[in-house]
């Protein structure tokens, strides 16, 4: 039997899934493909299918960086006229800032320290929400992706 079928041979929902945790979203379609045609019934397939078909649209994800003086951002798939937008929470103030994603595919690192200084707080950054946006007329932006909030501390 080859690896291939003896995969499928086992394709279940719970596999998919474990594929979906470990990022391997190829090996999880091909698994939701043969749980299908044998039961094309089986609403968790159906489900996970949804989630995965999420997954082929624009993303973009963010960290902070070793020394968190800088949030490094990354994207994929980001539509023609997309900005990456950060929100940062310092203190009781609020910091918003944005660049063009010029290519697709692409990454921006943001020094949190320097920019996002406040003359009256100086407290250390608490909390980041990142997304990508489309701009549209009179300033209504359209989310495209939104990333896991980042915390510090």
């Amino acid at each position: 039997m080859s690896k291939e079928r003896g995969r499928l041979r086992l394709a279940s929902p719970t596999m998919a899934q474990i594929y979906m945790r470990q990022g391997h979203f190829h090996r999880a379609r091909e698994t939701l493909d043969a749980v299908l045609r044998n039961d094309p019934t089986s609403g968790a397939a159906h489900v996970l299918r949804e989630r995965l078909a999420l997954l082929d649209g624009a993303t973009v994800s963010g960290r902070i960086s070793g020394d968190t003086g800088h949030i490094d951002l990354r994207w994929k798939a980001a539509p023609t006229g997309t900005h990456a937008l950060i929100v940062l929470f310092r203190g009781r103030d609020i910091y918003v800032t944005s660049r063009a994603c010029e290519t697709a595919d692409g990454r921006w690192r943001l020094a949190i320290d320097s920019s996002a200084r406040s003359h009256s707080d100086t407290a250390s950054p608490s909390a980041a929400a990142i997304s990508l946006v489309r701009p549209g007329e009179h300033g209504v932006a359209t989310p495209i992706a939104v990333a896991e909030p980042l915390r510090w501390g």
